[in-house]
């Protein structure tokens, strides 16, 4: 297994974080079925299993008993590979704030797939000491635990091996990056996080990324996210040249005095984009952006 490794703060805090982050309401909260059968997919062992239920699980990582929180879409096909996606708490969150109690969970990401995707909210461990939970991996413990969730997901259930994704906000942005970092997801979406802290992996296995980070941000400085940015430009073989673009969630945002600006990076492997967002604002998730996420989750 990749060690993940604990690359230290690096001058970025991980502290004094909220325990919500929802990145806004998402779409609608229908029931559409699985992802189709996208073009490409890599159908799991666990196909044609019942599938475990939407609910708090436990799983043995070397000893540890860790937990997650696992959505299966209440029109689950056992026969249809789904998207997979992950999605990573804040420091003083915790998988079930995350998780939500409506469409707003999972960042938004609940309603806007509309029943298209499997979900998974994570829990953290506590620091010796610390009290809040989160994502330091000290010693590759969480990328551990990331092989174990997917190992089982894998057997148990009826996923897309080809599309794997991760989203989080700040200790849960900088996991994200740590997991973009495995080679083992299609793409990462990470808001207000920095690869220093979670660790990345050395390599040269291509993720698409997309990356949202406030300018104003005084908790996880946006130089840590542009230093993550920087990784997947230089592994999806990206030149310095950006072209403008504007997502959906950037039309809206300059009402609430958070414009954003959004570009992307060219002469990207194909398949393998770079997009990188930053809006005026301090240390939030990107504001209405669940329809975005999904977007750029669903284009691959």
């Amino acid at each position: 297994m990749p060690p993940g490794g604990n690359g230290g703060m690096a001058g970025s805090s991980a502290a004094g974080e909220s325990g919500g982050g929802n990145a806004g309401t998402g779409g609608s909260g229908g029931s559409s079925a699985g992802s189709g059968g996208s073009a490409g997919a890599s159908a799991s062992s666990g196909c044609g299993k019942m599938p475990p239920t939407s609910a708090r699980h436990s799983i043995d990582v070397g000893g540890t008993m860790r937990e997650y929180i696992l959505n299966v879409p209440s029109t689950y096909d056992q026969n249809v590979p789904y998207r997979l996606v992950f999605a990573w708490h804040p420091l003083g969150g915790s998988a079930q704030s995350t998780a939500g109690n409506g469409n707003s969970g999972y960042y938004g990401l609940l309603g806007a797939s509309s029943g298209q995707a499997i979900l998974v909210s994570p829990e953290g461990l506590e620091q010796s000491g610390g009290g809040n939970r989160g994502w330091w991996n000290t010693g590759g413990a969480d990328i551990e635990f990331l092989h174990a969730m997917l190992d089982y997901f894998k057997s148990a259930l009826c996923i897309d091996e080809n599309r794997i994704f991760s989203t989080g906000f700040s200790f849960g942005g900088m996991m994200s990056y740590s997991v973009g970092c495995t080679g083992l997801f299609r793409a990462i979406a990470p808001m207000a996080g920095n690869p220093q802290v979670s660790g990345c992996v050395d390599g040269d296995q291509p993720t698409a990324m997309m990356g949202f980070h406030g300018v104003n941000d005084t908790v996880v400085a946006i130089s840590g996210g542009r230093q993550g940015r920087d990784i997947f430009v230089e592994r999806n073989g990206c030149t310095d040249q950006t072209m403008a673009v504007t997502p959906s969630w950037c039309d809206g945002v300059s009402q609430s005095n958070q414009p954003c600006s959004c570009v992307s990076y060219q002469g990207c492997m194909a398949g393998y984009p770079v997009i990188w967002c930053e809006f005026n604002a301090g240390h939030t998730p990107a504001p209405n952006s669940a329809d975005t996420l999904w977007d750029f989750f669903t284009q691959f």
